[in-house]
């Protein structure tokens, strides 16, 4: 009988929320908000940043903070022409917008962000607790979930205070695969230190495990059935988990170091023995001048070894078919240009030995009619030589044959390596 006058007392408490919540009214509650901020910059070495602004904001609130945010970095004839880069090279359905799919998933998906341009921190109102959480903070007299989600947004003004050099958009619309990279990275830095900074000093060791963090939060995505996630397009779901599961174990192994030499490709991320590869880029800017008669650019850009993953995975790869056959990936880049109305692509890839040239290849001919009826494309060429396949549809394939003298390219391994050859502004600083 003392157990169940227990529970009985216990589930009113929970069914009424939790006393010692973070947020009262409407607001952050200055006292344990404090501590928090100061835990959180404990456990990562760094000053305690004064002062911090941190604000409420109800679930449908936060779509028109995040839309203003975008168009504070990306300008809409920037953004437009982003999208339809990637329906070009088949990563993203024609029929679907982009920036609403994104905000229709933050909505429903987030608990919590920092805007970079205002460096204000968000907590979302109302966000569902998961009831282990919620009899965890009866007990333990704390606001478990607040307190996570706003140690990891506080480590995101940590860094961009720190690093602010990783949080600069300009010229990254034409550099996916490192833009993911450097998102694991101030992920996978923000999910470790929030965990530390949750646990009494000295308790490193108790911080989760990553295969358990990444099943779990695969797991979790997996088994949504219905809402925005679950109906978004692959790209937006096939790499939600990525930059906290995949680098929370790059944090837990180099520390804040991490962010003095962030990985520079989704490969350095994925592969822990290929942490410092190096890679094959190339500048198509060439090309782009010598369009035939009637196409318009719209743009490069970089898929990477998670893009590859996503596309043939999202156009009916097998799964094991899809892992493999972006595995072995050592450069691309592809440009896209409009050409009477109609899309059409010029995709270099370059792959580590000729047998993963072949996989690529062969995984690739496998979804081809559905790439070029996503993207609208014509006369779909796949083409070998040694490690390199080369995509183009009419009338870039008479581009093809340029790409040998006309690419500039190089072989890199950093970040900073990666902006000088393609031009984009500011080195990693402290």
């Amino acid at each position: 009988m003392r157990a169940r006058a227990g529970a009985l007392l216990l589930v009113p408490a929970l069914l009424s929320g939790c006393a010692y919540g973070l947020v009262r009214d409407g607001q952050i509650r200055e006292e344990p908000f404090a501590e928090i901020v100061t835990r959180t910059a404990a456990v990562r070495g760094d000053p305690r940043p004064e002062p911090v602004d941190a604000r409420v904001v109800e679930p449908d609130g936060v779509p028109a903070l995040l839309r203003a945010s975008i168009a504070h970095e990306w300008p809409p004839e920037e953004m437009a022409a982003y999208q339809e880069r990637l329906v070009v090279v088949g990563l993203w359905p024609p029929d679907r917008d982009l920036l609403e799919e994104t905000l229709r998933v933050a909505r429903e998906e987030i608990a919590g962000f920092y805007l970079p341009e205002t460096q204000v921190l968000y907590a979302v109102e109302d966000v569902p607790t998961p009831f282990l959480v919620r009899v965890l903070s009866v007990l333990l007299r704390r606001d478990l979930l607040r307190e996570s989600v706003l140690a990891h947004e506080l480590v995101h003004l940590l860094q961009h205070r720190a690093v602010p050099s990783l949080f600069e958009v300009t010229g990254w619309t034409q550099q996916d695969d490192a833009s993911a990279a450097v998102q694991a990275a101030l992920e996978g830095d923000a999910t470790h230190y929030g965990f530390l900074a949750l646990l009494p000093p000295g308790s490193e060791g108790l911080v989760p495990a990553p295969a358990d963090v990444q099943a779990a939060m695969e797991k979790e995505i997996a088994q949504k059935e219905e809402g925005a996630l679950a109906a978004a397009p692959g790209l937006l779901r096939l790499t939600l988990a990525f930059p906290y599961a995949r680098g929370y174990p790059l944090s837990l192994a180099e520390g804040t170091a991490l962010l003095d030499l962030p990985p520079a490709s989704t490969e350095q991320v994925l592969h822990e023995e290929r942490r410092y590869a190096d890679f094959q880029v190339a500048d198509l800017a060439r090309l782009e001048e010598a369009l035939p008669a009637g196409c318009e650019s719209l743009g490069q850009n970089t898929v990477g070894e998670l893009g590859s993953w996503v596309l043939l995975s999202d156009l009916g790869a097998e799964p094991a078919t899809a892992l493999a056959a972006s595995d072995g990936w050592d450069g691309d880049r592809y440009l896209a240009s409009r050409c009477g109305g109609r899309h059409a692509l010029l995709w270099w890839t370059a792959w580590d030995t000729e047998a993963d040239a072949v996989e690529f290849e062969r995984a690739y001919r496998g979804i081809a009619g559905a790439v070029a009826a996503r993207a609208g494309l014509a006369g779909l060429h796949i083409e070998r030589a040694g490690v390199q396949v080369i995509v183009s549809s009419e009338p870039l394939a008479a581009l093809a044959p340029l790409l040998e003298a006309q690419a500039r390219r190089a072989r890199i391994e950093s970040l900073d390596e990666l902006r000088a050859h393609f031009g984009l502004d500011s080195s990693i600083q402290r």
